[in-house]
């Protein structure tokens, strides 16, 4: 995934010095010889340094992944890991989505102890996705569907709030949040504040990206929804501390956010989306076709989804903020193998491009020291991983 960058110009100079020199045949032999090399020599460096600051355009660093340790394998386990968090301590926090429970673990990944439960009541959660550690030194358990609920560091409840009709909640500030809503004609993704007022609408994903209206058998209109995250743009949303960011995959622009909702600064990389290859395309038709025939859908419907898979991949996959950088991952090079590198660009926290890196998987949560891989063994069990990491510049 490279920047694209054409070199022309320098090329062409010597081609033309070198026409140049042969029609001229006055000239003094040796002088011509001085001129030839001069240029020559000189025409050498403008491309030698055209080629060093091209590559220092992409900036190649390592992720050096170290000492891991894995959670949830014997003694705990877990239903699923919906999101990991670390507090100022380096306690981290493990939000299992099935169970609706917060998992505290101490430094060395001892556990400390676990609240939460299935409910409605003060520190009950029913559809949790995301959890986060706020510089007030909370604890705030977000939901799919409203609520925004917020704990101290032992799981004590101090509120709740309800903004009903927002989606896929995330937190941005005391009185910020991140959200998306339906509408009857697409979908969009908006900032609100805790009276649940829409403050600003970043994306929209039109409704017939991802769906096909057809007639049933008595001649109803019926819409089928269909949503692959290769192809169709999703929305995406990361935070850290004091900083957020918002974007959408189908583009490599994303916004980062203070505590206040004000934009700080815009990452955007004039990249060229990479295009499905024929054997990617046949693996996304099949994937359709058989996710079609198990919800029972008539076959037409696949025919009329398949239409819609583009040419060309989303480009970026996920976003991710540690203390120290922003982290920005694109789609795998191939992805029908399981074991493909993904690229990934590293930002500082104020947006200036410190070079891009290769991941074999995207990382559940990304601290100052440590990567949270979520994963699951041969019979499907889901289990955590911490792994120490560092950047070589």
């Amino acid at each position: 995934m490279f920047d694209q960058i054409e070199v022309i110009f320098p090329i062409d100079i010597c081609h033309h010095q070198a026409i140049y020199f042969c029609e001229v045949g006055n000239m003094n032999s040796e002088f011509k010889r001085e001129r030839t090399t001069t240029r020559f020599l000189s025409c050498l460096i403008f491309i030698l340094c055209f080629s060093i600051w091209m590559y220092s355009q992409e900036k190649p660093i390592q992720i050096k992944l170290a000492n891991s340790l894995e959670i949830g394998r014997s003694d705990l386990f877990f239903g699923s890991i919906a999101s990991v968090c670390e507090d100022d301590e380096f306690n981290f926090y493990v939000l299992d989505r099935m169970e609706r429970r917060v998992f505290k673990f101490s430094p060395q990944s001892k556990l400390l102890l676990a609240f939460g439960q299935k409910g409605q009541g003060p520190g009950d959660f029913q559809s949790p996705s995301q959890i986060v550690f706020t510089s007030q030194r909370e604890l705030a358990v977000l939901e799919d569907l409203y609520y925004v609920s917020f704990l101290k560091k032992d799981g004590t409840f101090i509120k709740r709030l309800d903004l009903n009709g927002r989606l896929g909640l995330g937190y941005i500030g005391p009185d910020r949040f991140y959200g998306w809503i339906w509408r009857p004609e697409d979908q969009q993704q908006v900032m609100i504040d805790a009276e649940n007022n829409i403050l600003k609408t970043f994306h929209v994903v039109e409704i017939n990206k991802f769906s096909a209206t057809l007639p049933d058998e008595s001649g109803r209109a019926v819409m089928f929804n269909y949503s692959h995250d290769a192809y169709v743009p999703r929305f995406l949303f990361a935070h850290s501390g004091d900083l957020s960011a918002v974007g959408i995959s189908d583009r490599y622009e994303i916004v980062l956010l203070d505590e206040s909702g004000r934009t700080l600064s815009t990452i955007s990389r004039d990249l060229k989306p990479q295009k499905f290859s024929s054997s990617e395309k046949e693996h996304l038709e099949q994937e359709l076709r058989e996710f079609t025939k198990s919800k029972g859908w008539p076959d037409r419907v696949s025919r009329e989804l398949i239409k819609k898979i583009p040419p060309f991949k989303n480009q970026i996959s996920a976003i991710r903020i540690s203390g120290n950088y922003v982290f920005v991952f694109m789609f795998a090079t191939d992805i029908t193998d399981n074991n493909s590198l993904s690229f990934v660009d590293v930002f500082t926290r104020k947006g200036e491009f410190l070079g891009a890196a290769q991941l074999k998987e995207v990382p559940i949560f990304i601290s100052v020291n440590s990567m949270y891989f979520s994963r699951a063994d041969e019979k499907g069990n889901v289990f955590l991983v911490r792994t120490q990491y560092s950047l070589q510049l």
